[in-house]
């Protein structure tokens, strides 16, 4: 249980924009890949976090998502997860997303794309 925790964390660090080690990075993403009920939880706390954000970031990520400034946390989070599970998304992604270096690779991930 304490493991579990610590990866949740770990992994609402990532999604947060906290910049991990690419070992807790590459740990994250196998628990992610190995456990649906962990990957929801995670999209939980990441909807939560975001959803909590300035009124700014809520409609410049729906501008960028093409969704409601609503439903941009849930986008946002549930698109990176994916890239994260699937792979798609890289440590140096992670990085780049923590230090708010926004890179078309980012964008299109963001975008569904």
């Amino acid at each position: 249980m304490r493991a579990y925790l610590a990866m949740t964390l770990i992994t609402t660090g990532i999604l947060a924009g906290c910049a991990p080690t690419e070992q807790q990075y590459d740990t994250t993403v196998t628990m992610l890949q190995g456990s649906p009920r962990a990957r929801t939880e995670v999209l939980n706390m990441c909807i939560k976090r975001m959803s909590a954000t300035d009124a700014a970031w809520h409609r410049n990520a729906a501008i960028v998502m093409n969704v409601s400034e609503k439903d941009a946390p849930r986008v946002a989070c549930s698109r990176y997860l994916k890239a994260l599970v699937s792979g798609r998304a890289t440590y140096q992604d992670t990085l780049d997303l923590s230090n708010r270096r926004y890179t078309p690779k980012l964008v299109k991930i963001f975008q569904g794309r």
